[in-house]
């Protein structure tokens, strides 16, 4: 397997890691799990686009990065993905899906700024209406839909991890 192949594998690991130790403590405080294993699934996916003879363009657009991977590749990492957490996931609609995961990348990691232009006090009042209107996650600002997310990333793993 080529090298940087394997490099990508490989931190791609440790940040899956990392956010697994994020998401076991009781005192994470933030949304820095999604967002790391959101860059793992990133690297992951260009290590095989890149596995499999492409090279992958510096992007954020996973749809796009996705769509780079051979049809038949898309398909077993898809079918992967939908059984590891059946009935507990949904991917009917992937391209919105990954849409999501990008949205979260380039906006969550400064949650502050959707919210620039309210006050603190004004901020507490929208999310007292939300959490009161039933906290309905299609009205989130970010969602990074943690279950697919974790499908996903394992099913990248397995597919670029056979061949090491």
């Amino acid at each position: 397997m080529h090298d940087h192949v394997r490099r990508m594998y490989l931190e791609a690991l440790t940040r899956v890691h990392d956010a697994d130790l994020l998401d076991r403590s009781c005192q994470s405080q933030s949304n820095a799990s999604a967002l790391i294993r959101i860059l793992a699934f990133e690297v992951l996916l260009k290590a095989a686009i890149l596995h499999h003879g492409q090279e992958p363009k510096p992007s954020h657009n996973y749809a796009k990065l996705w769509k780079g991977l051979p049809g038949s590749v898309q398909k077993q990492l898809l079918a992967f993905a939908q059984v590891r957490m059946s009935g507990h996931t949904d991917f009917s609609n992937l391209e919105a899906l990954l849409q999501s995961f990008q949205v979260t990348f380039e906006r969550a990691r400064y949650g502050y700024e959707p919210l620039e232009g309210y006050s603190l006090d004004e901020q507490r009042e929208l999310e007292r209406i939300w959490l009161e209107g039933g906290a309905e996650p299609s009205d989130a600002l970010f969602s990074h839909r943690p279950l697919e997310l974790i499908c996903l990333v394992e099913a990248l793993t397995d597919h670029i991890g056979h061949d090491l």
